[in-house]
């Protein structure tokens, strides 16, 4: 039960930590990655993003790797 209100409570600290850098950063930025090139985004966006992703495929990498 704690575990849970500690992950939230830092989850939670980490976006709001995301939203405040998004606003105070709105230039925008071009991704390279290869010989691919994003449109130009927000790096409030690309901060938003990477977050997510990095959400949603960290449990899914644990329960892959733990089943071994």
């Amino acid at each position: 039960m704690l575990f849970n209100l500690l992950s939230s409570l830092i989850i939670a600290l980490w976006i709001v930590l995301i939203s405040v850098m998004s606003i105070q950063n709105v230039a925008d930025v071009t991704l390279h990655f290869l010989s691919f090139e994003s449109i130009k985004i927000p790096v409030g966006v690309v901060m938003a993003l990477s977050l997510s992703v990095g959400i949603i495929v960290q449990p899914l990498l644990i329960s892959i790797l733990s089943k071994k």
